[in-house]
């Protein structure tokens, strides 16, 4: 499926009909504006437009709301501002903005008096262990004779046994807090010692008033410091109380905040613009089965004064591209995404991403139980994730269901194909669901067990090729894999026609088909399964190598042996599944059931061992299912016709973008 038609679409207009012009576009959300370069379109002598007025009022507007929600928990979602006239919208503007300036007023004045309520804390906390030493540390400080100082020792055994050899000082311990009183013709010494044992003072200045001022006690300092605090926190307070009531208006302004994106948007268009002295010039894209939705709104929004030209795109242009899928193909195209998007002029390979990107990973995963945990776990997410990640976590949904589906095809449960002897009888006669009754032989020893029903045994089922005996999921691969390629090489062949010819097409696509014709047809009569002779083959395969050389030159003859390899690519399809076979049946019979044969508390133990051991297998199956999927689509599928590249079209509308949440 190709995207949607597009078509250049050219608006001029008087700039007395500029706002008229843009107003119109952003209702309709479907015109792709390309901005205007000087000197390209046509329009040497333009130059870009000038915002309008009011442009830079609301843009430091905008800013001043965001630094305000910025500081708010904002626990609902913004409310929706209803259609405001000029007139409200310009008194709404003057009332947020004193709104902003007496909120950020708060806000200051709110740190300032949370750093001073925290500063008094903490020398309330000092002070209280100043008071606890039985020192009156306000006369110490002011005598000539004695000195004093308080810290915390990091080495306080080692500060404790070098104190007691200085009977010159006096020490009092509280915890690893030491005051030491000395002479102050020691004090020099004292500081040395002091640094041996890593010792942090406190500023007692700090805690005492100056000389000059009447000393104070400690209890005096505490109380003094206790109704300074007690003022302070009344002040918080009152500005919280302020700020609790402000808060209600969040919602609001978070709204606002969201109009305001949009006003600005459309303020500033004009700089995307052609203009001259007295009109304008806007370049871009509409899809082409909107052309006359845009012209009737446009010429009834500016009474007829406006010219609206559409053309078709050429050749050398690239539209932008306005993927269409229907609604169960649509989350796959977060897939392509990923790669690229296409070209205006490529076929939107979205379809064959619905069809075969969960038959890949089905495949690779392929068992009920994993199957049923990942479908359950990413429905979850999908209700709990944000709308971005839906359409890929839909696409995982979906390849879970593919996977569950696989699983009864192999017939896996949790990696267990079978159940033993005794289950599987007890089943049987408990409830009537009775399971197919096979002898297993292992090592020489035979046990009777309960197959699960399958229509294929991944670990098991062999098929015979060339005298080969291969386990059927990988040779299942390989021919998924021829079969991918060459529907590829057909979607390139139809690209290639459509752009270049058919003879370009039959050089540069078409010859690979007939090459791997000529090879099957040479292979299929060398082992006598069709009645033809070998050199048949021989020369259609050299039939498609001309052609191929024609068409692709040397690296024609380079990339024939890719075709092989890339063949052989997708037996990774059975490869993956198998390893993630060995490693559920290493963990059930080889690590979790010998525990839980011996019973007792070893049951648990095997319980644990088997949700732990499968944890880690489920997210292995995600991982590699899903790695390996797309790969095989983006390197060797695409290879074969998509060029990707696209520009995603992306018309003047309202923006998608919210305020968040604020939890």
């Amino acid at each position: 499926m190709k995207p949607e038609q597009m078509s250049k679409c050219r608006i001029v207009a008087a700039k007395t009909q500029l706002s008229c012009v843009i107003n119109t576009l952003y209702d309709l959300g479907l015109y792709h504006i390309t901005p205007h370069v000087k000197g390209a379109h046509g329009l040497e002598e333009l130059d870009i437009g000038a915002p309008q007025q009011n442009a830079e009022e609301l843009s430091k507007l905008l800013v001043g709301i965001r630094a305000v929600l910025a500081q708010f928990p904002v626990v609902s979602t913004p409310k929706k501002l209803a259609t405001l006239t000029p007139e409200a919208f310009e008194k709404l503007i003057r009332t947020t903005q004193r709104f902003c300036s007496d909120i950020t007023a708060l806000l200051t004045t709110k740190n300032t008096l949370v750093a001073q309520r925290d500063q008094l804390v903490l020398k309330k906390e000092q002070l209280a262990l100043l008071a606890s030493f039985k020192l009156d540390i306000t006369a110490l400080l002011s005598s000539k004779i004695l000195g004093v100082v308080v810290g915390r020792a990091s080495r306080v055994e080692e500060a404790k046994v070098l104190f007691d050899t200085e009977k010159s000082l006096q020490t009092q311990w509280k915890g690893d807090v030491v005051a030491v009183v000395y002479m102050r013709n020691q004090e020099v010494a004292v500081r040395s010692l002091l640094s041996t044992i890593g010792f942090s003072a406190i500023v007692l200045e700090e805690f005492v008033q100056s000389q000059s001022a009447s000393p104070q006690s400690m209890d005096q300092l505490l109380r003094t410091n206790e109704l300074q605090l007690k003022k302070v926190q009344q002040e918080l307070e009152i500005v919280n109380i302020k700020l609790r009531k402000m808060h209600e208006e969040l919602p609001r302004l978070a709204g606002l905040e969201n109009h305001l994106v949009d006003e600005i948007r459309k303020l500033e268009l004009p700089l995307v613009f052609a203009t001259t002295q007295s009109s304008f010039v806007a370049q871009g894209w509409v899809p082409t089965s909107q052309e006359q939705n845009i012209r009737a709104a446009l010429t009834h929004a500016t009474k007829q004064n406006v010219h609206i030209e559409f053309e078709k795109p050429d050749h050398h242009e690239e539209p932008p591209v306005k993927m269409k899928n229907f609604r169960l193909a649509k989350p796959f195209e977060s897939l392509l995404e990923l790669y690229s998007i296409p070209s205006y002029s490529e076929i939107d390979p979205t379809f064959m991403l619905w069809i075969t990107f969960p038959f890949f990973f089905g495949f690779m995963l392929g068992d009920i139980g994993y199957g049923a945990v990942l479908a359950i776990l990413f429905y979850v997410l999908r209700k709990k994730l944000p709308a971005s990640a839906k359409p890929l976590l839909t696409v995982l949904l979906f390849a879970s269901f593919v996977s569950i589906a696989f699983g009864f095809v192999f017939g896996e449960f949790f990696g267990f194909e079978h159940l033993g002897a005794e289950s599987g009888k007890a089943l049987c006669d408990s409830i009537g669901i009775c399971f197919h009754q096979v002898t297993l032989l292992e090592h020489g020893v035979s046990t009777v067990v309960y197959e699960f029903p399958h229509l294929l045994s991944r670990a098991h089922s062999h098929v015979n090729v060339f005298g080969f005996e291969l386990l059927t999921v990988l040779v299942i691969g390989a021919i998924i894999g021829f079969i991918h390629l060459n529907i590829g090489l057909i979607i390139g062949t139809i690209n290639e026609w459509q752009h270049h010819g058919f003879v370009h097409a039959l050089e540069a696509k078409i010859s690979w088909m007939i090459l791997e014709s000529g090879a099957i047809l040479g292979v299929m009569s060398t082992l006598h399964l069709i009645p033809l002779h070998y050199l048949v083959g021989v020369v259609v395969a050299i039939l498609g190598v001309v052609l191929l050389v024609i068409g692709e030159g040397v690296q024609g003859i380079v990339e024939i042996p890719a075709i092989l390899s890339q063949t052989l690519s997708y037996m990774r399809l059975g490869a993956v599944g198998l390893a993630g076979v060995g490693l559920a049946v290493v963990i059930n019979e080889k690590l979790a059931l010998p525990f839980i044969d011996r019973g007792g508390i070893f049951i648990f133990i095997g319980i644990i061992i088997m949700l732990l051991g499968h944890l880690i297998n489920l997210l292995l199956g995600v991982i590699g299912p899903f790695l390996h999927g797309v790969r095989l689509h983006y390197v060797e599928f695409f290879s074969k016709f998509y060029r990707g590249g696209g520009v995603t079209y992306e018309p003047f509308a309202k923006s998608r973008q919210s305020s968040q949440t604020r939890k």
